[in-house]
């Protein structure tokens, strides 16, 4: 997958997230990233310094915990998360 694909995917699965009410934020952190609630809001935070393929695993990953509404789901992205 090129490194423009990558992005682009990322971009989809944080659409996902955010019609499923989780909001996909990138901060300066030591920490592996994850989900995470605050003031009653669900987010997935990730280092912003992590590869891409990282970022994309783990959204997926916390994206598989919650449900997710189908009709927000393209193909593509339907692929990764049984995937992965």
């Amino acid at each position: 997958m090129t490194k423009n694909s990558k992005k682009l995917l990322l971009r989809e699965l944080e659409e996902v997230a955010l019609k499923s009410g989780i909001k996909v934020r990138y901060e300066k952190t030591k920490a592996r990233g994850g989900m995470c609630e605050y003031r009653g809001k669900q987010m997935i935070i990730i280092d912003s310094a992590a590869t891409d393929d990282y970022k994309i695993s783990v959204v997926v990953d916390n994206l598989k915990r919650v449900k997710i509404d189908e009709e927000h789901i393209t193909p593509k992205v339907k692929e990764v998360l049984e995937s992965y």
